[in-house]
């Protein structure tokens, strides 16, 4: 039997995976439609390299090119599907290698695939923010290779890990941080032990140097000192125990409760540890490269979890940190649970992470849609209206950027967000009935606006309401502005945009 185990557990990643990409295409496929506030942008962006051989928009451009082959094959919304679905899945496969790693057996590594390809987080990822959720399982990859350049350091693992870590930079942001988060520690304990300690220092420095010049000439699509911004307001003055994913005040997104999850699992990490009689043979392993690897997850998962992070804002570090709660729960949990069997004095005891696995996946719900942003078909008939309504050389400006993708992927007009980016001559504002009010002194402005003389009429393209979305000439947006109370003025002037 034991001859057939990595036959058998390489077998049942397999079936992890295959299961969680399915899973989650099945759910993106639901709708005609991308899925997801940013569904618009994966499409524009594949239909981009499929038309022209780049991006349209400014971004790291790996993520988007492991989808298009994936849109080769089919067309760019269903090739974004696709790619979601199934590169996001993968990160069970070095999920099942660290975890085995940490865990000290491969029963453990199932139960960290297990945990990672039916995350709540991980799937939300694949439909909301698909760069970071392909970042994450390239991540996890990159970690895989440095911890076996670790282990048997030669000049090819050394090229494989900078390789590994170059592309987890060229896909996100935030995955790359994590790989220097949980790689550093082990990397300087090796490289003290080996005395190379200073010479390591020096080529850090000058990779550092190249990171910040990247940042500097291409700060939408590289670590940016302007990032910097998101590290200061990672904490709040307000803590919420019961760690939400995000509070949006009235509501929040708990996303499998994965933050609480993984501090549970450095907690019962440390209870083995700390019991243990030979702490020494304890499966977090003898070597400090595997410590090094557990205790950088357990740290991570600890910061996830504290109370105190400030979890208000959508596009804020401390969201996307609770969103990846699943990564340092998984690879934690692993370690605990081959801890835990170590300390079972009997054989079968082994299996003991493999059925916690079992058991995850038998809780967890068959389809997830928390927080989950859907195209409406009165929305996309709208904004399929507006095709030839805008002259050649003028661009539109909306407030939400989920409005914003799905204009230029239907109708090819330029469109922006800020409306100081655009020449007042040449500028349409476009406005859903969310950003205007029903009933407000805004929405009167502009049924009131379409019987002025003296400016062009807004235009409504909402087939159920006419001002379910609406585009108005600069002039007109002018004439509104001056006929609203001072206070709504002043709202609509500044233009809020989510």
């Amino acid at each position: 039997m034991k001859k057939y185990e990595p036959w058998l557990t390489g077998a049942a990643v397999a079936l992890l995976c295959a299961l969680s990409a399915w899973r989650r295409f099945r759910f993106l496929d639901s709708s005609p439609y991308p899925m997801g506030i940013d569904g618009y942008f994966y499409a524009d962006q594949l239909r981009s390299i499929l038309e022209h051989g780049h991006l349209n928009w400014p971004a790291p451009p790996l993520a988007f090119w492991l989808m298009a082959p994936f849109a080769a094959l089919t067309d760019p919304i269903v090739g974004a599907k696709l790619g979601a679905a199934i590169l996001g899945a993968l990160g069970g496969v070095p999920a099942f290698l660290l975890g085995k790693r940490l865990g000290g057996s491969r029963a453990a590594g199932l139960a960290a695939c297990a945990i990672l390809t039916a995350s709540a987080g991980s799937f939300y990822l694949s439909v909301e923010f698909v760069k970071q959720g392909v970042g994450v399982t390239i991540a996890l990859a990159a970690l895989c290779v440095i911890a076996k350049t670790l282990e048997r350091p030669s000049r090819a693992w050394i090229a494989a890990s900078a390789a590994c870590v170059l592309a987890t930079w060229l896909t996100h942001k935030s995955a790359a941080g994590m790989v220097v988060v949980v790689a550093l520690p082990a990397i300087a304990i090796e490289l003290r032990a080996r005395e190379l300690l200073v010479r390591a220092a020096n080529a850090a420095g000058g990779a550092h140097a190249l990171v910040v010049i990247a940042g500097l000439v291409f700060p939408d699509r590289f670590l940016a000192l302007g990032d910097l911004r998101l590290v200061a307001g990672l904490f709040g003055e307000r803590a919420r125990w019961e760690l939400p994913a995000i509070d949006f005040g009235d509501h929040a997104l708990w996303i499998g409760h994965e933050a609480l999850c993984g501090a549970i699992a450095v907690a019962a990490l440390a209870a083995v540890t700390i019991v243990t009689p030979r702490p020494q043979a304890i499966v977090i392993r003898p070597s400090s490269r595997e410590r090094a690897f557990t205790y950088a997850f357990a740290a991570l998962a600890i910061v996830i979890a504290i109370p105190w992070l400030d979890v208000v804002d959508p596009q804020g570090l401390g969201f996307r940190l609770r969103l990846i709660a699943f990564v340092p729960f998984a690879l934690v949990a692993a370690a605990a649970l081959g801890a835990i069997a170590e300390l079972i004095p009997m054989r079968e005891a082994r299996w003991l992470p493999a059925l916690a696995a079992l058991g995850w996946l038998a809780v967890q719900p068959p389809a997830r849609d928390e927080g989950v942003v859907r195209a409406h078909p009165a929305l996309v008939a709208a904004v399929r209206a507006l095709d030839g309504t805008v002259p050649s050389g003028d661009m539109i400006v909306t407030t939400e950027r989920h409005i914003q993708f799905m204009t230029v992927y239907y109708t090819r007009i330029p469109t922006a967000l800020d409306p100081a980016l655009v020449p007042r001559a040449h500028r349409w504002r476009l406005m859903p009935l969310a950003f205007i009010g029903s009933g407000s002194p805004l929405d009167h402005a502009l049924l009131d606006a379409r019987r002025a003389l003296d400016v062009p009429p807004p235009r409504g393209v909402h087939p159920r309401n006419p001002n379910g979305l609406v585009l108005v000439a600069e002039p007109t947006w002018e004439w509104v502005l001056d006929h609203l109370p001072p206070k709504t003025r002043a709202w609509a002037k500044a233009w809020h945009t989510i």
